[in-house]
């Protein structure tokens, strides 16, 4: 299951601020910056951003390279007489085109950032297998080595496949390593396999240091992206979606639903006697509440494509996605007796009233009609006895307008 709009994944701000510190680091603790690598969803959303950020330089880069690879190759058949036309261009076709032609059409396929890294990373090794084998036919026939090749090899590898460090280090050090034990494989003299791994050793150095700078700096400055972007969608009190985001981001997904023949839910929840919680403890003992409910909240809503969010004072929000309505109420039960555990400052409990809205895909509801379904089966719940679930049943009800009203209110 998948999201299929644009802006679908926002991370945990505390996540995104402690890889952040990590990387920036030049305190005691600087040599973990070493390591780019996030972890979890950090890392396979920077990776689709990367990929995505390449596309354009791929294509130009793909169809160049095809043309310099082809160069070459004619150079080779000139220059190394016994090197025979049909292994010539076997090598070229085995090497180089597959993996060219793949990356250039799945640039431009829907969604591209779920292949073109894969692909990228399958044709720089074909590359550099074919580099070196042509280097080695070269060298066994007594031609002077192409090493030059290998080198523009490796700037390939570094610089415009969009790999990142670890993986186009890897490829270099297999090219220096691989490229004088071939020299020596065909016996060329000691003082050629020097200069060999002479160039080869220092366009490997400078180029990882160089790609390893220019991922740092890359990974930062996306970081600091996903930060101010989860500081303008994120409630700062309690980290769940605010308002507006929740409202925006529930009604792509409710549609996304409608589109796939799925049914969905909305959860909305009030922290009983807030208000009196707030005047007995203070204010600073009522944002900790707020803060650990929303704690539970999120918890409760751990799918992809669940949403957990705050729409005001001490009333929060759930939208469940693929959710039928027995599941609904199985959840509302279990996240309301998870509100009910919590010790609150004082070593109080608190509860919770929870109004619960489902929605087939035959229903056609908006966003703003589920949330006011749930909002008026919410004002039942706690005027019933609180510390409850209750369900919105149409046709018994008119929903409330009091939240609809709100978020009307709040869109602009």
């Amino acid at each position: 299951m998948k999201r299929d709009f644009a802006s679908d994944v926002n991370y945990d701000p505390l996540r995104v601020r402690a890889e952040l510190d990590r990387l920036s680091s030049k305190g005691p603790t600087w040599f973990s910056s070493l390591l780019l690598s996030f972890s979890g969803a950090l890392e396979h959303g920077y990776l689709k951003h990367r990929a995505l950020s390449v596309l354009t330089l791929q294509r130009i880069v793909v169809v160049v390279g095809m043309v310099l690879y082809s160069i070459f190759m004619v150079h080779d058949a000139a220059t190394i007489q016994t090197f025979s036309s049909p292994l010539l261009w076997g090598t070229l076709m085995l090497f180089a085109m597959p993996g060219n032609i793949a990356l250039l059409v799945a640039s431009y396929m829907k969604e591209p950032w779920r292949y073109t890294l894969n692909i990228a990373r399958l044709g720089a090794w074909f590359h550099t297998f074919g580099m070196l084998l042509v280097a080695g036919l070269a060298a066994s026939r007594g031609v002077d080595v192409p090493f030059e090749y290998l080198m523009i090899q490796l700037l390939y590898d570094f610089f415009l496949l969009g790999l990142v460090w670890s993986e186009a280090s890897v490829l270099a050090l297999l090219t220096v390593i691989a490229g004088p034990l071939l020299m020596v494989l065909v016996r060329i003299s000691p003082l050629q396999i020097f200069e060999i791994s002479f160039f080869l050793g220092s366009t490997t150095l400078l180029g990882s240091i160089a790609c390893f700078l220019q991922e740092k700096t890359q990974r930062i400055a996306w970081l600091e992206s996903q930060l101010y972007q989860g500081m303008s969608e994120r409630d700062p009190l309690t980290g769940t979606y605010n308002h507006r985001s929740f409202y925006s981001r529930g009604d792509k997904l409710l549609s996304q639903a409608r589109r796939e023949g799925r049914p969905a839910a909305v959860l909305g929840l009030d922290i009983d006697y807030f208000k009196r919680f707030n005047d007995v403890y203070g204010h600073l003992a009522g944002d900790e509440c707020l803060r650990q409910v929303a704690r539970v909240v999120i918890d409760h809503a751990r799918r992809p494509l669940d949403l957990a969010g705050r729409l005001g004072g001490e009333e929060f929000a759930v939208f469940l996605y693929d959710t039928d309505r027995a599941n609904a109420l199985s959840r509302a039960e279990d996240l309301r007796e998870a509100i009910k555990k919590l010790e609150m400052p004082g070593h109080v409990r608190v509860t919770c009233s929870i109004g619960v809205a489902c929605a087939t895909a035959a229903d056609h509801l908006s966003m703003e009609e589920m949330i006011g379904n749930a909002d008026t089966a919410l004002y039942r719940a706690k005027n019933d006895e609180r510390d409850c679930v209750r369900e919105w049943s149409d046709g018994k009800e008119k929903p409330s307008l009091q939240l609809v009203n709100r978020l009307t209110t709040n869109k602009d």
